[in-house]
């Protein structure tokens, strides 16, 4: 019998993470490595280092010219099964994503640190909070795609818009001026800085831990970019001080994520 006592709980119970079952085909999603591949659209704006710096745990630190970066993303993730499984499986595996980003340095690597990140897979949310600590919340996206035939041309209109409980959180837009990136310095799309929180539930303490991600053959096509506009309208995000908007890009991405090195842990006893 599959769940008799005398069994090996290995056995009865299988998969990388929960759920479990016997089957080993309930897990929300696997091991590292994880293939990701679609479009991203992205704005770009400046702001002071001071209020990035209050954003930020210790020891990250913001940039010289620190740059904040609204994103919406439509993508296709393996969620650590392997691309086949991506291919045949669109409903759990093709999302989309949106994040507000800030540019950081540790140790004197620039990278991304996101505050505030929304999706509507709950895998790709169950994996960036358990084992990364991204702050993935649920959220509907939607984000202007290329026409199917022609593609991108000057003078098309992007926009991106992010909700969450019926309530709008931020909409960017841009209008395409021309093929390439903007004329910015940009951090590269590699390193990405993540807080764990982990509640302790027997005695209410917590563990915070601190990792940066480096994602691996990063690929970019089909850039395009222009003169963009932010609009943000959560409560959570009224404390955004945005000086000037730089500009915003389109384009279709690829990259593979890996496993994550711890920077630092602390214990916190409970409030």
């Amino acid at each position: 019998m599959p769940n008799s006592k005398d069994t090996p709980r290995a056995e009865r119970l299988k998969g990388y993470v929960v759920p479990l079952d016997p089957t080993g085909h309930a897990s929300l999603y696997g091991p590292t490595p994880w293939v990701f591949a679609g479009r991203s659209f992205m704005v770009f704006a400046r702001a002071s280092r001071s209020f990035v710096a209050a954003f930020l745990p210790q020891p990250l630190e913001p940039t010289e010219e620190p740059l904040v970066r609204f994103t919406t993303h439509d993508l296709i993730c393996d969620l650590g099964f392997g691309w086949r499984h991506a291919q045949e499986n669109p409903g759990p595996c093709q999302f989309r994503e949106a994040s507000v980003a800030m540019a950081v340095q540790h140790d004197g690597v620039v990278g991304y640190w996101s505050p505030f990140l929304w999706c509507d897979s709950d895998a790709e949310l169950a994996v960036g909070r358990e084992m990364f600590g991204w702050p993935q919340v649920l959220g509907d996206i939607d984000m202007t795609q290329p026409h199917p035939a022609r593609g991108w041309a000057p003078g098309d209109r992007v926009a991106g818009h992010v909700g969450r409980h019926g309530r709008a959180v931020f909409e960017i837009a841009m209008s395409i001026e021309h093929d390439g990136p903007i004329p910015a310095d940009l951090p590269a799309f590699t390193h990405f800085y993540t807080m764990r929180v982990l509640p302790d539930p027997t005695d209410g303490s917590t563990t915070r831990e601190l990792f940066v991600s480096i994602m691996d053959d990063v690929q970019t096509g089909d850039l395009w970019s222009g003169e963009a506009e932010i609009r943000t309208t959560a409560p959570e995000l009224a404390a955004l001080e945005l000086e000037s908007i730089v500009g915003g890009h389109c384009h279709t991405v690829s990259w593979v994520k890996n496993r994550a090195k711890l920077i630092s842990r602390t214990d916190e006893p409970a409030p």
